[in-house]
């Protein structure tokens, strides 16, 4: 027995939940900026000047909280930079 109401396909809904879904969810590089300006904004706040601070922000490896602990423990700016790049 079959209805007489339209048929859904769940391939055709699942494809529209994904499509919703992307939508809403910031794409890689959004986020990857928005990451990059929170560095940056973390590394200028510990005093670095804004050529370090924009070269430490931009390269991953470097450890934001070893900068903080470099900076805690009193190194000069220039010497925390030249440890953590």
């Amino acid at each position: 027995m079959t209805r007489g109401g339209p048929r859904i396909d769940p391939r055709g809904a699942m494809d529209e939940t994904e499509r919703i879904e992307a939508q809403s969810e910031p794409d890689q590089s959004e986020q990857l900026r928005r990451t990059r300006v929170w560095r940056l904004d973390q590394f200028s706040g510990l005093g670095f000047d804004a050529a370090r601070a924009a070269l430490m922000a931009d390269d991953a490896r470097v450890d934001l909280a070893q900068a903080r602990r470099l900076i805690a423990l009193g190194y000069p700016h220039e010497t925390a930079a030249r440890i953590l790049l």
